[in-house]
């Protein structure tokens, strides 16, 4: 309602007034809308469609100029691409650029408009087209900032039509020019876009002095190193100048700093990359295939979030509008419905009869699980009884340390998830004669060897198998960091640990809570960081 009656009053003035303090009131109108772009705050072509329309028959070209641009930003914000350029097209056909007065930095902005259209369609030649006319006009209205930060876009066209010596050519040119006009920050950011590129052409000098740059005056990183959130693939280029410079330590330290920091597939996948190139260097077959897999699991993952994006983005292309969809849809309603309705029950049926093999397979699989653990725990015990008097039942002894082994194979690790769970697992745990042993040792404040720490290590992946699996995707196996996690999860306390480890009380607390607030991003102290392993199985 509100909507409607702004609509009319609108076109109330349209139809009385003309005079030049309603055409004032219009423009302060359209300003509005236009402040409301800039801030990112919404709005609806319906909300602009009125000043297009006074506008153009009361306005400057300046005027019709911004007014269309507004209507195709409201367009293009509503995933209407073809309708956001027929907008841009027509504000430019406004402009008067032969007019002293011309607003060529709206003119810029416009042609900028078009460029980013282009470049989410995959269309990157006729981006760089109506980039290079953002420049060009940029500079013609003044807007410095502007016109350098469209002529560094230029940079991305090339290099997605990989044409690398153009895009490094730019990048060289415009961080100069940024420089020589103060803005530092844009120089420095400029630079580190192209790093990747350096490092692949094996540019290692230049890569080197680019990334330093970066690095100190991009204003996008931390006083220990970290990159602000969301451009963590920096740290593969790191790692790959690294591997390519022979610093392999180095290199694995960004590789997995990514893996650790960057959460999404892309991530992921660039980090398990580099480490695959890594491990190959040092001829660890076992640590190739490791990261293989995972690379491969994620490179599916990237493929289909592009896949994902591919199909919006040819949507966006066809979507001309919402409202000249409306009646093609409603005629096809009906149809769909029956469509649906079968597809449902087909789909029910499959669901129904595969949940209802799952669970007889499942139950089958437990029920052999169970034998298997009983028969094992069976033997355990004959064997415990055995060793009382070792000396004469060593033969028996030996004999079912082989069978224990056998069944241990058979049970396997993910089959204790599936028999167990982690009720069981804690009872069982709890019974274990080798933890039991440890924690006799932290009750008399015992420092653990190397060896131990291997043995509660095997304990912890015995117990708890996905937990191992958690903990190296944040730190490397023997850190303080890990051995405080595992201590925590195996229910030791803080006083405990600190023995064990040969450090402080406080000096657990104060890692416990670094370790909190790093990977769960909440505050508290060991107690917190327990219940939160806990949670790990």
């Amino acid at each position: 309602m509100k909507h409607l009656l702004t609509i009319i009053a609108l076109l109330l003035v349209l139809t009385c007034c003309t005079t030049e303090s309603d055409r004032l009131r219009m423009r302060a109108g359209l300003d509005s809308i236009n402040q409301c772009n800039r801030n990112d705050r919404p709005f609806t072509a319906s909300d602009v469609q009125p000043y297009v329309a006074f506008f153009d028959d009361h306005g400057t070209p300046n005027d019709r100029l911004l007014a269309h641009y507004l209507l195709g930003r409201a367009y293009h914000e509503h995933g209407e691409a073809p309708m956001a350029l027929q907008c841009y097209h027509d504000a430019i056909d406004c402009a008067d650029t032969t007019a002293a007065d011309c607003d060529y930095a709206q003119l810029a902005r416009v042609y900028g408009q078009m460029a980013g259209i282009f470049y989410y369609q995959g269309l990157y030649r006729g981006q760089l087209e109506n980039t290079m006319m953002s420049v060009q006009y940029a500079w013609k209205g003044k807007d410095t900032l502007l016109a350098l930060m469209n002529y560094e876009q230029e940079s991305f066209a090339y290099i997605n039509l990989g044409m690398q010596d153009s895009a490094l050519f730019i990048v060289d040119d415009v961080a100069s020019k940024y420089l020589s006009y103060g803005f530092s920050i844009n120089s420095a950011i400029a630079l580190g876009c192209v790093t990747r590129i350096l490092v692949n052409r094996k540019e290692y000098v230049k890569a080197r002095n680019y990334m330093d740059i970066y690095e100190s005056n991009s204003g996008l990183f931390d006083t220990q190193g970290n990159i602000v959130s969301g451009r963590e693939v920096y740290y593969s280029v790191k790692g790959l100048y690294y591997l390519y410079t022979n610093k392999l330590d180095s290199a694995e330290y960004y590789f997995r700093k990514e893996l650790r920091d960057g959460k999404d597939f892309n991530n992921q996948n660039s980090a398990a990359k580099g480490l695959v190139k890594l491990y190959q260097r040092l001829h660890q077959p076992d640590s190739v295939a490791k990261y293989s897999v995972y690379a491969y699991a994620m490179s599916d993952s990237v493929y289909a979030h592009r896949t994902e994006k591919e199909v919006e983005r040819i949507q966006a292309m066809y979507d001309y509008s919402r409202h000249q969809r409306k009646a093609y849809v409603e005629s096809l309603m009906a149809a769909r419905a029956n469509k649906l309705l079968l597809i449902s029950i087909i789909s029910l049926l499959a669901i129904l009869l595969l949940a209802t093999w799952l669970y007889i397979a499942r139950k089958k699989v437990i029920e052999i699980l169970k034998t298997t653990s009983a028969k094992l725990d069976e033997i355990r015990m004959e064997n415990k009884t055995l060793k009382q008097n070792a000396a004469d039942n060593q033969l028996r002894i030996n004999e079912n340390e082989k069978r224990i082994k056998l069944l241990e194979k058979k049970l396997g690790r993910y089959g204790k998830i599936i028999y167990f769970g982690t009720g069981k697992a804690e009872e069982c745990l709890n019974s274990s004669s080798t933890y039991l042993r440890f924690k006799e040792m932290a009750r008399r404040g015992e420092k653990l060897s190397d060896s131990e720490w291997d043995s509660l290590y095997n304990v912890v992946n015995e117990y708890f198998s996905g937990f191992q699996d958690f903990m190296m995707t944040h730190f490397k196996i023997g850190s303080t960091e890990y051995r405080i996690c595992v201590l925590l999860r195996l229910h030791f306390k803080p006083g405990e640990i600190a023995n064990m480890l040969g450090v402080t009380p406080p000096y657990i607390s104060k890692l416990s809570t670094a370790i909190l607030d790093e990977f769960w991003k909440e505050k508290g102290s060991s107690k917190e960081l327990y219940k939160e392993l806990c949670k790990i199985s």
